[in-house]
């Protein structure tokens, strides 16, 4: 069908189960969930392994870490684009057109990949070196930056493809797809670090080549699944070439945005850490674990967001703005309240937590500040569940320019500026780095909030 054709409006879109919103979100969700945590415990495992190394190892690769999530802009930008577009055909019941933009994202998603390999290789010790790399650090990170750059095309395949299917309602396959992905990326990581058998001892660029092997491993998976058309979503392999220019401009205009808004955090938040790597390796090495840890409470609250995104696009696509706020409403009160608890968990337990994923003489320092870290964060994690979720619906529903505006606001006048102060000029080390980052997650998520209730997403055209 082409994509001119009127999208007409149906009572409710096949993903929303009108009678019970909560189910219909917990059936999209859950699987995201399983999903961000088979990411993030693949992320902790790898984490610890490089631990046992030394604090040059740990606190290379999480600053190697900083470099790979600027990378992800481009991602976000292709793959926020693809959701929202995907998601309106699926609700306009327009499969045809959601294919054609599922084989323009991947060309895209391709091309970007390429790129940032290319830059990871050659750039990725400068931009190391950029953020205030001691030398050991350095040169560790620079090691798992080049060995990784080869898997970034795959890796920004299968985001694209992942982030297609959830556009059009299907969170389990690309589940079932990470959780494969991600055994093998720590089986890999495994041997590789430790020479286990015949395999060679690599240390940091083992993590990064497991890494690698399993990005492959992944866009096979997806693509290969995508074309056996037994979903919504179908892509020829046959047609792989087609690039339509008028989906990439439909695709970019909302997806730029999203990716212009990963990018300024990313950039501003290099900087951050450039601030707390004055504060010497200790610092960075409980910095490091402490967002490693944050990553495995985020992954509840970014399900939330995917599902939310994908609900709203939907609604819209079938003409139903209406359900699609009460679905944002809901979602946002359950995903407060998972990570209210888990800010408890963390005022509980941030200790014995922290002091799982790092071992060696320099531990008890490290230990010690990531307790204080995640004490401090957990003032920080309602307001993450409300902005996570109302910030989902502004992309779902083509709004993306007003989260850049209002993330990219805040990060660097109400995070980095406090930042600077309350760690440098007031002494209060990485602790007040991180009170900067408790105020900017607050102070964003009540402007998401007003954003919201003005409506003006609900006239959003894609």
């Amino acid at each position: 069908m082409s994509s001119d054709a009127p999208e007409t409006p149906v009572s409710t879109p096949d993903v929303i189960d009108e009678s019970n919103l909560l189910r219909s979100v917990i059936r999209l969700a859950w699987p995201v969930v399983v999903q961000q945590l088979s990411f993030a415990t693949v992320q902790l495992v790898d984490t610890a392994l490089v631990g046992d190394l030394g604090e040059d190892a740990l606190a290379g690769v999480r600053l190697a870490g900083q470099v790979f999530w600027l990378s992800l802009s481009g991602m976000t930008a292709v793959g926020v684009g693809a959701t929202a577009v995907i998601a309106r055909a699926v609700g306009a019941r327009r499969s045809g057109d959601a294919d054609k933009t599922l084989r323009t994202a991947a060309i895209l998603a391709l091309i970007w990949g390429i790129g940032v390999g290319v830059g990871m290789w050659f750039l990725g010790g400068w931009s190391l070196g950029l953020m205030g790399a001691e030398e050991g650090a350095k040169h560790e990170g620079t090691t798992y930056l080049r060995a990784a750059a080869i898997g970034m095309p795959f890796w920004s395949l299968m985001f694209a493809g992942s982030a297609a299917l959830q556009g059009a309602g299907d969170t389990r396959l690309p589940m079932a797809i990470s959780i494969v992905v991600n055994v093998v990326n720590g089986i890999l990581s495994y041997i590789l670090i430790n020479g286990i058998g015949p395999a060679p001892q690599w240390d940091v660029m083992g993590a990064a080549v497991g890494y690698a092997i399993s990005a492959v491993l992944g866009a096979f998976i997806t693509f290969g699944a995508l074309a056996l058309r037994s979903g919504v979503l179908y892509w020829s392999p046959a047609r792989a070439a087609e690039f339509d220019p008028g989906e990439a401009r439909r695709i970019l205009n909302v997806g730029v945005p999203a990716g212009m808004e990963q990018g300024q955090f990313m950039f501003a938040f290099m900087i951050y850490t450039r601030v707390i790597a004055t504060l010497g390796t200790t610092a960075v090495a409980a910095h490091g674990v402490t967002l490693a840890l944050q990553g495995l409470t985020f992954g509840v609250g970014f399900a939330i967001s995917v599902a939310t995104s994908a609900i709203v696009g939907q609604c819209l696509g079938a003409g139903r703005p209406d359900l699609a706020e009460k679905a944002t409403y809901m979602a946002m009160k359950y995903s407060i309240a998972f990570l209210a608890v888990m800010g408890l968990v963390f005022i509980a337990f941030g200790g014995p937590i922290t002091g799982i994923f790092i071992g060696g003489e320099d531990a008890a320092g490290v230990i010690d500040l990531g307790r204080d870290l995640l004490f401090i964060f957990a003032f920080a994690m309602p307001a993450l569940g409300a902005s996570l979720s109302i910030s989902g619906a502004l992309r779902g529903a083509g709004d993306t320019r007003s989260v850049l505006l209002i993330t990219a606001g805040s990060t660097w006048i109400v995070r980095l500026v406090p930042a600077y102060l309350l760690a440098i000029t007031f002494g209060l080390g990485v602790q007040g780095a991180w009170m900067a980052a408790v105020l900017d997650i607050n102070f964003r998520t009540l402007l998401l909030i007003v954003r919201f209730r003005q409506g003006k997403w609900k006239q959003m055209k894609v």
